[in-house]
């Protein structure tokens, strides 16, 4: 059966790679950037955002790369003013399957046109058309994925685990070959990357992504100091679509997100975190974001926990699909999660962080970690038990005169792992891509 399996894949390998030399032979070079979206069908806001902040940057001789590198660094090569002529977006994801390599056909021919043509090429995941065929001379390639965090260990670290791929499917796909530079968001998530990539040090560039600025708008203000606009904005919205969050409606109840990671198919124990809040803040508002993978597949066992929450606490429970989880960060008094990204982007945010880790002795077996919450500056706040986790919130914000939630914790966990900022992301990124 490996055999067999070794022999599909390598022939493929080898269509890809004879298909790319052909394209190369008749493709003219354009000397603009690629932006591939390989996530989904659709491109990501980051694609966007980089795309239109591309085409209206223009990039002086002053705008070097030593000065935004901190674990990396190339040589400048902008001259004067440069211009870009030419910027393109692609999107296409790849089913594991059969089925979904043979519709992948005619999305992958595309992108191997398109790269061909491309100085510059950024991903936001494995792209076939780009480790697979040989390294292009003169040309940069730019990996974005998982850039604000590496809770959860990814892509090579799980290898021959139930989360990934097998080592022969990884080895002759040639996986995360070819890569120029890759993002990183901290020292200490370094060790993380150089794993998950395979690439040494000198590989990585400490750049942040637009979803970073984003974050920093509707982040949580200091004390004393005035929501911003875009706060406000988020606020209104949520509060239009769901009133009884609104304070002017009456006391304002505590709203509470829970946002877990998708568990590759396991259960999500939305409905035992639910009954818990149910017992010890009645009054408190459970607002359940399902992980956009989990939430396209519509998975069985999603519908049935939604269903049984949402026939036992109705009133007290909201399944939202219209708001992005980085705007509910703005609504938020209680943002839950477990080993998602999520963890870093709400400590980042300044919202009260939960970690309900019911399963993280099977997660750890099942993919693993590269980081255990519970040895963080905010270990105190992870809970194995629901009924545990909802009892310390209660205790931290029972109080009328303020919660006693350690805020300070929550900033060292975020400095640790994010050390770009919160604001600016997007151009200096731009232009980094535009001096590449």
């Amino acid at each position: 059966m490996q055999d067999m399996k070794g022999f599909l894949l390598r022939t493929a390998a080898a269509i890809v790679c004879a298909a790319a030399a052909i394209i190369r032979l008749f493709v003219s070079r354009k000397g603009g950037i690629l932006l591939i979206s390989c996530q989904s069908d659709e491109p990501s806001q980051d694609i966007l955002d980089l795309e239109a902040a591309i085409r209206g940057t223009r990039v002086t001789s002053e705008t070097t790369v030593e000065q935004r590198l901190p674990l990396a660094a190339c040589a400048p090569c902008a001259s004067g003013i440069s211009d870009i002529p030419y910027v393109k977006v692609m999107a296409g994801r790849m089913d594991r399957s059969i089925g979904g390599a043979f519709s992948f056909t005619g999305k992958l021919l595309s992108m191997l046109k398109e790269i061909a043509a491309a100085k510059v090429v950024v991903l936001d995941a494995y792209c076939p058309a780009v480790s697979i065929p040989g390294k292009m001379d003169r040309q940069k390639v730019v990996q974005i994925w998982h850039a604000p965090e590496a809770i959860k260990k990814f892509s090579l670290q799980i290898v021959d685990t139930p989360a990934g791929y097998d080592s022969l499917t990884t080895r002759i796909l040639k996986m995360h070959r070819n890569y120029d530079f890759i993002l990183c968001p901290s020292n200490a998530t370094l060790p993380f990357f150089e794993k998950a990539f395979g690439y040494p040090e000198n590989a990585f560039v400490k750049y942040g992504l637009p979803s970073l600025d984003r974050l920093g708008v509707i982040k949580r203000p200091e004390r004393g100091e005035p929501d911003t606009p875009e706060r406000v904005r988020v606020k209104t919205a949520i509060y239009e679509k769901y009133p009884d969050l609104d304070a002017s409606a009456g006391k304002r109840p505590l709203t509470i997100v829970y946002a877990p990671t998708f568990r590759d198919g396991a259960d999500v124990d939305a409905a035992g975190l639910a009954h818990a809040f149910e017992k010890a803040m009645p009054d408190a508002v459970i607002v359940l974001k399902l992980h956009p993978l989990a939430a396209a597949k519509k998975a069985e066992f999603v519908d049935i926990n939604v269903k049984e929450i949402r026939q036992e606490n109705e009133p007290r429970v909201i399944t939202d699909n219209k708001f992005p989880l980085i705007g509910w960060y703005a609504a938020a008094d209680i943002v839950i999660t477990d080993y998602s990204g999520a963890a870093v982007e709400a400590a980042a945010a300044g919202v009260a962080s939960y970690y309900y880790i019911y399963d993280i002795d099977e997660y750890k077996e099942r993919r693993g970690l590269n980081v255990d919450l519970r040895d963080e500056a905010v270990g105190k706040y992870a809970f194995k038990d629901a009924n545990e986790l909802a009892r310390q919130a209660l205790s931290d914000f029972a109080e009328e005169k303020g919660p006693k939630y350690d805020y300070g914790a929550l900033s060292e966990f975020a400095d640790k792992y994010l050390e770009v900022p919160l604001t600016g992301n997007t151009q200096r990124l731009a232009e980094f891509l535009l001096n590449c």
